[in-house]
């Protein structure tokens, strides 16, 4: 009996090691550095309204008191570095520890929250903007004859609140506008869109979808360059 209970003290001492290798808890200074150094997803899990007072530059919104927190999550790469803030630190740890749990593999938090960075006289933005559902919804049968009318069709998978998305936003513009009557570049929102997110399989965003005559040639998830993703598109007219 004692064995055993050692061996279940040695394993939730090893669990509680590994999650705790996964997230580190750093000062604003730090944290800042983090951001300066790119190739990471800055999540903001504080409520709509605190995030159009101030947030950070490059944040990605997610509400932790969100009923779609969950979903949302999973589609954020899982081999990014996230940084996680909030007003405090208490709701930033809480979503640290949901996010290791689900596989993300390198997590840092703000300690004691946005407070903290103003205490360091770091800069802000505000923002009015809406962040909620947009954009045409599909149907099955709708998004069917979207592919059928055209012969190439580039798909944007995105949200309204991913920050990785939105700095996509002007590639895909500049894509749209240099393939313009060659091949359709359509925006599809994954939260108007879940029973086409879902027939498709995406999971994350941003993700791109390539279809010639109605079938998937091509995908990519993340953030992919004018050069690479014109590339693409010219291998395949």
């Amino acid at each position: 009996m004692k064995r055993i209970i050692a061996i279940l003290v040695f394993s939730l001492g090893l669990i509680i090691d590994l999650s705790a290798q996964s997230v580190e808890n750093v000062d604003a200074v730090k944290f800042k550095d983090l951001i300066g150094k790119g190739n990471m997803i800055l999540l903001d899990v504080r409520t709509p309204g605190e995030y159009s007072r101030g947030h950070i530059q490059g944040s990605t919104l997610i509400d932790i008191s969100d009923r779609n927190f969950a979903s949302k999550v999973s589609m954020l790469q899982k081999d990014k570095t996230i940084l996680i803030y909030c007003l405090s630190g208490s709701r930033s740890d809480a979503a640290a520890g949901y996010m290791t749990r689900q596989g993300f593999k390198k997590i840092y938090t703000l300690q004691y929250g946005i407070m903290t960075w103003n205490r360091q006289g770091f800069p802000l933005e505000q923002s009015n903007e809406m962040v909620a559902s947009a954009g045409t919804t599909y149907t099955e049968q709708s998004f069917g004859k979207l592919l059928k009318d055209n012969k190439l069709v580039l798909v944007d998978f995105h949200a309204v609140w991913c920050a990785p998305c939105k700095a996509m936003s002007p590639v895909i513009d500049q894509v749209s506008a240099e393939f313009k009557g060659k091949a359709k570049v359509e925006k599809v929102d994954i939260e108007a869109n879940k029973v086409i997110t879902t027939a498709y399989q995406v999971q994350t965003i941003p993700g791109f979808v390539l279809f010639k005559d109605g079938k998937k040639v091509w995908s990519y998830n993340g953030v992919i360059s004018y050069a690479d993703l014109s590339g693409v598109i010219k291998k395949y007219l």
